[in-house]
């Protein structure tokens, strides 16, 4: 058997605040651990570090390893592979993991998990211009509040408004005017999360509020599609796509994230539960469409995948997030390049959940020692499911 090189993988995270009197943990234990304990029959040295635990004068980087004993932080080389899951609440946070990955870059060249996508809005128009996935993206503009009546008028279920480099669902709106009167309504989530509602009388009034809301960030227009299940809990389909240890892109899993009947959002950060895709395709859609859904979901993702990577540059993994209609009209909603595993873990789906963890590991090895192209056409195969398919008991 071939011995393994050994090779260093770096989990980059957002700088946080430590406790003295409290052990230390990196953001995201549950993935950090299990990334670490995964990468032991790989040769690979897997560690978390932020952008304030790099030195650039000295090329001193120090990160936190798990061991039996717990996260101990600790002198460590630079990475070979860098896996981003910096999830920073600031341009200034973003800004300083950027500069510190391309000081760190200038001593030892390492190579990304993934590439990094522009906000929504550049995602949705790389997306709109392939004919292919155009028919099932949302309308998405950037928002200016002169244009807030002509929507709101052109728009009999309202709008739907959400941050443009958001994520969890914090900060998304819907938006929509009395059906015989003219008082509006919002139902939302404020940027804690936290669920709320309220209503105006007069337009001017919402467009002072959401001018305070926004508070200079950029925001997206969408139409609101009704996403609810029969028993109204507002719902959406996570597909987690990655690169195996060939490059090529392969599904690992999907699973329903389900809301409480009184909000707007079904993230499980924001109090959602996961659900397994195959029985609610049947309970919800019939077998027939349940598996015409199945299948356009597998398409639609590899299709993506390979559209983005096109645009942007290489990536290893995506996190997509699909809604269906009553009518059994499907749409992508959002794409992420930070995806979570929770809905693997809570549905029980042990196969994905195991791929989930051990895929970005055997695609940085892959990276560190390739002898071809980086990524695939857009031409290529995507793992695609046989013609006859059996919705499966996950």
């Amino acid at each position: 058997m071939k011995k393994l090189a050994p090779l260093s993988f770096g989990i980059l995270t957002a700088p946080t605040a430590l406790d003295a009197n409290s052990p230390a943990v990196p953001p995201e234990p549950r993935l950090c651990r299990a990334l670490s304990l995964a990468a032991a029959e790989q040769a690979v040295d897997v560690f978390t570090f932020s952008a304030e635990d790099y030195n650039p004068r000295t090329g001193a980087l120090h990160g936190y390893r798990y061991t039996p004993e717990g996260w101990i932080r600790q002198r460590v080389s630079l990475p070979d592979v860098v896996y981003d899951r910096s999830f920073c609440r600031s341009r200034e946070c973003s800004t300083r993991s950027i500069a510190a990955l391309q000081q760190m870059r200038k001593r030892h060249s390492h190579q990304l998990i993934n590439s990094r996508l522009p906000g929504k809005l550049g995602v949705y128009h790389t997306l709109q211009e392939d004919g292919r996935l155009a028919p099932y993206l949302p309308r998405t503009t950037k928002y200016a509040a002169e244009a807030l009546e002509p929507l709101l008028s052109g728009s009999r279920e309202g709008i739907v408004l959400k941050p443009s480099s958001g994520m969890q669902g914090r900060g998304l709106l819907h938006i929509r005017r009395e059906l015989w009167g003219n008082k509006l309504y919002v139902n939302g989530r404020s940027r804690g999360n936290r669920p709320f509602m309220k209503s105006f009388t007069e337009i001017s009034e919402l467009s002072v509020w959401l001018d305070r809301f926004t508070n200079g960030s950029v925001f997206l227009v969408q139409p609101y599609y009704a996403f609810r299940d029969a028993d109204n809990r507002p719902y959406d389909i996570r597909v987690l796509t990655q690169k195996d240890d060939t490059g090529m892109w392969r599904l690992t899993g999907m699973a329903v994230r389900s809301g409480s009947q009184e909000t707007l959002t079904s993230n499980l950060h924001g109090g959602g539960i996961a659900l397994p895709v195959r029985g609610f395709l049947l309970s919800n859609f019939g077998q027939s469409m349940a598996e015409r859904l199945y299948r356009k979901i597998h398409t639609i993702t590899g299709q993506t995948a390979k559209c983005l990577e096109g645009g942007f540059g290489r990536l290893g993994e995506l996190g997509m997030d699909f809604g269906v209609e009553p009518s059994g009209k499907l749409w992508l909603i959002e794409v992420n390049t930070k995806p979570g595993r929770e809905a693997f873990r809570q549905i029980g789906d042990a196969a994905a959940l195991k791929q989930s963890i051990e895929r970005p590991l055997r695609y940085a090895r892959f990276l560190t020692e390739r002898v071809r192209p980086t990524f695939v056409s857009a031409n290529q195969a995507y793992g695609h499911p046989k013609r006859q398919i059996a919705i499966p008991q996950r």
